[in-house]
Parts: C-alpha cells; sequence; structure tokens
C-alpha cells in the first residue's frame, strides 16, 4: 500500500534514503519546537561548515542533534570518524541508514547528549560539530554539559542563534570557562523551518 504523505507527520519511512529536508516538509512532518528542530537542507552548506571546523586529518567528531545526518555523513567523507548523537527516536531509521556505510568510523546513539557517557565513548582532541538547537537557552545549556563532562572535547564549531553568542560575551568568565568568537555566518534559509533569528558559525575553544 502506497504511504501518504500526511502519515509521514510522525514517523519518516528508515527505507526512504536520502531524505532531505525539503522532502520532510512537503511530507508534513511534525516538527519538535521543545528540541529546537531546524534541518539542514543542503551538503553543500555542509561542506562550508566542514570547511570551517579545519579538522585534523582523521580526527574524531561529536556531533548533538545529527538529524537526518547531512552534516554526519559530510564529516564521514572526508574520512574522520563521527559519533552522532540524536534525541528525536523518529529519525533513528534515516540516521542509521545515512551512516550504515561508513561501518566502524561511525557511530549513531539515538539519545539525549546529556544521558550518554561522553568521556568513555570518545577519544582525545575529539571536536564537537554541531547545528545546536535553535533556543539559545537549549543550545547554551547543551554546550555548557558537553565541554564540563569531558576534558576529551578540545574545541568546538557550532551554529548557534546570534543570542547565544551574545549571552556567553556578556556572561565572560562565568561562560563555562569557555571562549566564543564568531568565524562566519550562514543563511536562516539554508534550514527547515527557517531559523526565528540569524544565526551565527561559532568556534568554541576553552580558556587556558
Amino acid at each position: 500500500m502506497t504511504r501518504q504523505p500526511h502519515e509521514w507527520a510522525e514517523t519518516p519511512p528508515p527505507s526512504v534514503v536520502p531524505v532531505s529536508a525539503d522532502l520532510l516538509a512537503r511530507a508534513g512532518f511534525d516538527v519538535r519546537s521543545d528540541l529546537g528542530q531546524h534541518f539542514l537542507r543542503s551538503k553543500e552548506a555542509a561542506r562550508r561548515l566542514l570547511d570551517c571546523a579545519e579538522l585534523p586529518e582523521r580526527g574524531q567528531v561529536l556531533e548533538i542533534g545529527a538529524g537526518l545526518g547531512t552534516l554526519s555523513e559530510a564529516v564521514a567523507e572526508t574520512g574522520h570518524w563521527i559519533w552522532a548523537v540524536e534525541k528525536d527516536r523518529r529519525l533513528e531509521g534515516i540516521l542509521q541508514a545515512v551512516l550504515r556505510p561508513f561501518g566502524r568510523q561511525a557511530r549513531v546513539s539515538i539519545s539525549d547528549v546529556r544521558e550518554v557517557d561522553l568521556h568513555e565513548g570518545l577519544g582525545a582532541d575529539t571536536v564537537l560539530l554541531a547545528i545546536m538547537p535553535f533556543d539559545w537557552e537549549l543550545s547554551a545549556a547543551l554546550t555548557r554539559h558537553v565541554f564540563a563532562t569531558t576534558p576529551k572535547v578540545a574545541r568546538g564549531l557550532v551554529v548557534v542563534p546570534s543570542r547565544t553568542l551574545e549571552k556567553y560575551q556578556v556572561a565572560g568568565e562565568e561562560a563555562g570557562g569557555l571562549r566564543l568568537r564568531e568565524v562566519d555566518g550562514i543563511s536562516r534559509f539554508e534550514f527547515w523551518p527557517k531559523a526565528p533569528e540569524a544565526l551565527r558559525v561559532v568556534s568554541i575553544e576553552r580558556r587556558q
């Protein structure tokens, strides 16, 4: 029996690969606002973010909110090890299918990152590379959690709402020992749904 588009509102079929953000939009996928959920629309944008990250050869990457695996796949295609963490169980089949061809080079966890043992699962000098939730409070909380949980995450490159960056800059020394620096911008139209405010591509480093 043919699946009707509205049936995707709850669970997109894992057998359909690749599944793009635009396809989800046309299918009426029910975006979870409580997760600050927005999906990257193009692999070109993912590759630009990867270039900004300046990852070391064969480096390790932690991605939060992996979604449809657009950024995850771009990371794995360049030979880096990727741990993709995604909370929304509806996306598990899609994410697994995207990363399955990379074998042990890619790991998928369907969980809240705050409930994952990051220290046990990561190697030294891991880079956080993520499109953070577009809820600035949640985005800031997750960033602080990752860097406070394990010293194995050495630095990061994230897409965050402008307010997240502004809050960290105001906090200064109280910002969890982190230094955030804007290195690029990205259009709100690169995402579905369109981001509700301006976005920043931000480098994160630990304060010495």
